[in-house]
């Protein structure tokens, strides 16, 4: 079952800040027994016991009854600290739609984001220029975030690529697949499209040809197979439960497999005017979950190995209150890091050398977490030796 990790980023470039997470209570008179559920809803140690939008069941109603159910809230903090970026000679990615990007070198290894960025800089300009095709930058007027989201999902999918070891041509193909994966969604009316209250069964089914429209308009302006097959697959699900055609594992396209990946990620973590994203942790753990069922495990894992969740050196403060500073992540567990206490739950300073490995110790969470220390090479603290954390891959 995928829980709270009880923490977010900021993915908007050049921000500096924390997110605080707070689980809390909720009244009994926002759920109805065998009604869909307002909010995700957790339990008291953080576990999610039923996603929005699911029907509400016996079991959680009798816990909500109980004030054992709790839902999250956010309260978003600006910071003053430096912050941590990509320097980039050039000036394309300070225009339109690179701009836009949200995914930076706090969330992103940064040699990843060196190497896909320029990629995608490409497969973008060379969108506009296509004969008898109105060029990509056409959706920002249409749908500003279908277009924004877009944008991130191709950096995503080239990342993940680009750990995957495709070849330079080959991520050409995965980046523009991935900028036009939802071009269908131009066909389909507005007020399905950005509907802020559950789609009807009839709405969802208009929703669900906009893989098939895309595919259609595309072939008819002469796009190669590696790109309409992302545009047609990218909502097929590993075990056979997707749409529109139902396929399942290697029957799925491999460019499609990752755009599906990426495409749920970033769609989980983005706010929406009737929802708060995600904490990316949240996601990733529910990504996890359904590799084997939903998503390519081979994805899943390459996803797991592009993002830096817990950033060396960033400080954070746990569920018990007290404050570290992180100084190992596990590759094979990269959502509990090992941390070095340096403040106890009022705030004063620890003496000696207190380490907790959240690998070891599961009823401690992360609350939030900060990176204005992200970026310093060395902090005033005793070393520790790596041996006693190995980090396996």
């Amino acid at each position: 079952m995928p829980y709270l990790l009880g923490m977010a980023l900021c993915f908007r470039k050049g921000v500096n800040g924390a997110l605080k997470l707070q689980i809390v209570p909720i009244q009994v008179d926002t759920v109805l027994l065998g009604k869909p559920s307002p909010f995700d809803l957790f339990d008291q140690g953080g576990y999610l016991l039923l996603e929005k939008g699911e029907a509400v069941t016996a079991q959680v109603y009798e816990l909500a009854r109980q004030r054992e159910i709790y839902v999250v809230s956010y309260e978003w903090t600006e910071l003053a600290g430096r912050k941590q970026s990509v320097d980039f000679k050039d000036d394309q990615f300070q225009k339109a739609p690179l701009k836009h990007i949200r995914y930076n070198s706090h969330f992103i290894r940064i040699d990843y984001l060196k190497q896909a960025l320029p990629i995608l800089a490409r497969s973008l300009r060379d969108l506009e220029k296509c004969h008898g095709f109105p060029g990509f930058s056409w959706l920002d007027n249409h749908d500003r975030y279908t277009y924004i989201h877009s944008v991130n999902v191709a950096l995503l999918a080239t990342i993940i690529g680009i750990h995957m070891g495709y070849e330079i041509e080959e991520l050409s193909y995965l980046a523009s697949g991935a900028v036009l994966h939802d071009w269908g969604k131009l066909l389909v009316p507005r007020e399905i499209l950005h509907k802020p209250s559950a789609l009807s069964p009839e709405e969802f089914q208009v929703i669900k040809r906009h893989p098939i429209r895309g595919e259609q308009v595309l072939r008819d302006a002469g796009w190669p197979d590696e790109v309409l097959r992302v545009v047609r697959e990218h909502h097929e699900r590993w075990g056979g439960q997707g749409y529109p055609d139902g396929l399942r594992a290697d029957g799925i396209h491999p460019n499609a497999q990752i755009v599906a990946v990426a495409d749920v990620f970033d769609a989980l973590t983005e706010d929406r005017p009737y929802k708060v994203g995600l904490s990316p942790y949240h996601a990733l753990e529910m990504i996890l979950n359904g590799s084997g069922s939903s998503y390519a495990p081979e994805v899943v894992r390459a996803l797991r190995s592009c993002v830096l969740l817990y950033p060396e050196h960033s400080t954070v403060t746990l569920s018990s209150g007290e404050t570290g500073v992180v100084i190992a992540l596990a590759a094979e567990l990269p959502t509990r890091p090992v941390v070095r206490i340096i403040a106890d739950r009022q705030g004063r300073p620890v003496r000696g050398e207190k380490i907790i490995d959240l690998r070891k110790n599961r009823t401690l969470t992360v609350n939030s977490i900060t990176f204005d220390r992200a970026e310093l090479p060395n902090l005033s603290r005793p070393e520790f030796d790596r041996r006693e954390f190995p980090m396996g891959g």
